[in-house]
């Protein structure tokens, strides 16, 4: 499951338009549906951006954040979700994601966060 994009939402709403972007950019993206494919993942190298739905419950984002902030060649971390849950995004800043976009703006942003 080595791909430069690596996305973790349960929404599949959010993946098919993030999954759209990526073909028009000519990119490369994977999807996460649990722990394992995050080891996977983790283990293949090869992930330069992380994209992370912090409403997604299959895998815990936070935790992995912080072990892929730890690694070697730490890639680049979004976190996305809703704007009003400052806590989450308090939480997603502090485990180790860079930037934080709330759902509202993800679509507009999908092809230069694909790229």
């Amino acid at each position: 499951m080595s791909a430069p994009v690596l996305v973790v939402t349960d929404d599949l709403f959010f993946w098919a338009r993030i999954e759209e972007a990526a073909r028009r950019a000519g990119r490369e993206v994977a999807r996460v549906s649990g722990d394992s494919d995050m080891e996977e993942a983790c283990r293949s190298g090869g992930v330069r951006r992380i994209l992370a739905d912090l409403g997604a419950r299959s895998v815990d984002v936070y935790e992995w954040a912080r072990r892929w902030r730890s690694a070697p060649h730490p890639p680049e971390m979004v976190a996305f979700g809703h704007h009003a849950d400052r806590d989450a995004i308090s939480r997603a800043i502090e485990a180790g994601y860079g930037r934080f976009v709330p759902n509202s703006r993800l679509a507009r942003e999908l092809d230069s966060l694909v790229r």
